[in-house]
Parts: structure tokens; sequence; C-alpha cells
């Protein structure tokens, strides 16, 4: 997130740590199939983006550790009827208004009849990812180029390294080491016998793909049991999210 903060440099830096430290968390949640800690992390980034609304329309903000006045309409009728660019004034309100709707009224916030699922958390991704572009757009005073080709980092499709259809499950790098494709499948879903990972994994030759499980065993990765059936450890789910990251 280096040049995100370059470009909001303009802003108050709290705000602009507490605005880059939600979408980074949302992010790494999202990644991590996390749903609803994802988001939860979204009510953080609604409130420092509406401080930053506050600071653009009203020249001060409420004090980080301070309760925002509750987001009704009447708060968006509010930040409408000020000066300044509509961006602040209508649409950044409006999306974060349902940013915050999703993250309080669909079993996230309180307990619900509806349990948060990944259609509730790419929902919340790409809206808030479409919030930090616009506020580095207005905020960059960089020339148009270079904002847009910043932007479009921030912006770039989050894609899974898993990819289902059914009872298919495949990753999806084709650069990725089987020992890694393991652990991502595991972290998946554990336990797995050996003869459907290998068959996720697209192994031809058993008796490699053995030796591949046997040592992910040694390093406590796994658990390769006499039944052939592999369990994801601690330190291989820990493994498995540090993978997770270092793809995005």
């Amino acid at each position: 997130m280096k040049d995100a903060k370059t470009l909001l440099a303009s802003l108050p830096e709290e705000l602009i740590n507490a605005l880059l430290s939600s979408y980074t968390e949302i992010e790494s949640n999202f990644v991590h199939r996390k749903w609803k800690v994802s988001e939860l992390d979204a009510g953080h980034f609604v409130e420092a983006a509406r401080r930053i609304v506050e600071h653009k329309l009203i020249g001060n903000y409420t004090a980080i550790g301070k309760d925002l006045p509750k987001f009704t309409d009447q708060v968006l009728v509010q930040y409408e009827q000020r000066s300044g660019d509509e961006t602040y004034r209508i649409l950044i309100p409006r999306v974060l208004r349902a940013i915050y709707g999703v993250r309080n009224k669909r079993g996230v916030g309180h307990l619900g009849k509806v349990s948060p699922n990944e259609m509730d958390a790419t929902l919340i991704l790409y809206n808030v990812k479409w919030v930090l572009a616009e506020i580095m757009r207005l905020e960059s005073g960089l020339t148009p180029e270079e904002t847009q080709r910043a932007v479009d980092r921030v912006v770039e499709r989050q894609i899974a390294l898993l990819w289902k259809d059914g009872d298919i499950v495949r990753v999806i790098d084709e650069s990725m080491e089987t020992r890694d494709q393991v652990l991502l499948h595991l972290n998946d879903s554990s336990p797995q016998t050996e003869t459907d990972l290998r068959e996720k994994c697209e192994y031809k030759n058993p008796t490699n793909f053995r030796k591949i499980l046997k040592g992910l065993h040694q390093k406590k990765l796994i658990f390769y049991g006499p039944d052939s059936k592999c369990l994801i450890t601690p330190l291989g789910v820990k493994a498995a999210e540090k993978l997770a990251l270092s793809r995005l």
C-alpha cells in the first residue's frame, strides 16, 4: 500500500493509516476465505472513510476513539447539502452506507438469521476498493495517467487461488509447486485422502507424491496418517496463509 499512502498524503496521517490498515485487513481475510472477519473489518473502513468525508466537507472530523453519529438517512442529507466535490457529498457516503448495511444486517455485526458468506464479503471488498480508489483519485495531485495506474493496482480483480466447480477443485496458479498446492487444498478442507489430494494436484506418480506428503509430515506442516489421510497442522495453516498473501 506504499503507493496509496503517497497518493493520500493530503489527508491527516491518522486517517490515512486507519483507512489503509482496515483495507489491508479486509483484503487479507478475504484471501484467507475468512468471510465474517473480512466483513467485520469493513466497519473500521467505513468509520475511517466517514471521517475523511467529514474532513473534506466540514474542515474537521470526529476524533478517532469518539463515536461517530449513527449512519442515518439524515446524515446522508447533511453530507449532500455541504459544498464540495459531489463524490464526497453524494457517491462515497451512499456506498459507505451500503457497506455498513451489509456489515450490520447480514448476521455479521450482530446475531441474525442470515450467515455471512462469500457473496457478501465479495460485495464489500469491491465496494471498499471503489471507495479507496476514488479517494486516491481525488487526493493524488498527480497526472491523470499516474493516478490511473495507481488506482488500477488497487481495484485489480481479486483472483482466488482455488477454482471450484462442483466436485472439481484446482489451484489455478500453474507455477505453484505441488507441496504448496497440497497445503492450500488442506487449508481449504482437512482431512483429505492421499488419493483425493493427488487427483486435485493432477500428480501422476503416486510414489513421488507420497514422498511429498511425507516431507510435509516431517516438517510438521501436515499429519500423514497410516490410513493415508492427511490433516493440516497449525504450522501448515500458517504456511498456507503466508503463501496465499504472497500471491496477492
